[in-house]
């Protein structure tokens, strides 16, 4: 092999050191590179955790308007409650009331239908007694009349 000559190392030297300061520059451009890029995405970090918070103090008014729209409900829910309570003890006190004036009606109305009945009961018995006495009258006058017959036909 050949012995390289001097120019030739020299020129060699001269290569390396450009493709050295080559390697140098595109380092220095990648660090401004990735300064840039850490810099953007800092900036978009801090965009993005703004937007984050505004979006949570967003959920957090809707949540407490929502809280507030659901503590007047069940204040409304609870009023209609009473309300309706106060109204059934209403309806119920006055549902007794009235049974206890049907009761009564029905009270008297039952006395004067048991009233009735003894009466229907007393003619019922005053015309039985009739009757007896009109079978006991009648048996009797067939009795007479069966000995008249007997004696009219002995005779």
């Amino acid at each position: 092999m050949a012995e390289t000559s001097e120019s030739e190392a020299t020129t060699s030297s001269d290569n390396t050191h450009w493709g050295i300061a080559y390697l140098r520059e595109d380092l220095q451009d990648l660090r401004l590179q990735m300064r840039e890029d850490s810099k953007e995405l800092r900036v978009q970090m801090v965009e993005t955790n703004k937007r984050i918070d505004e979006t949570n103090k967003r959920i957090d008014e809707g949540n407490q308007s929502l809280g507030q729209r659901i503590d007047e409900t069940n204040k409304r829910i609870e009023e209609v409650n009473q309300s309706l309570g106060q109204r059934i003890e209403e309806v119920n006190q006055s549902l007794r009331l009235q049974m206890r004036e049907d009761s009564k009606e029905l009270r008297v109305q039952m006395v004067e239908t048991n009233k009735r009945i003894d009466e229907t009961n007393k003619r019922i018995d005053e015309t039985n007694k009739l009757l007896s006495a009109r079978f006991a009258y009648l048996i009797t006058t067939m009795v007479a009349l069966t000995g008249i017959l007997i004696a009219v036909i002995k005779l």
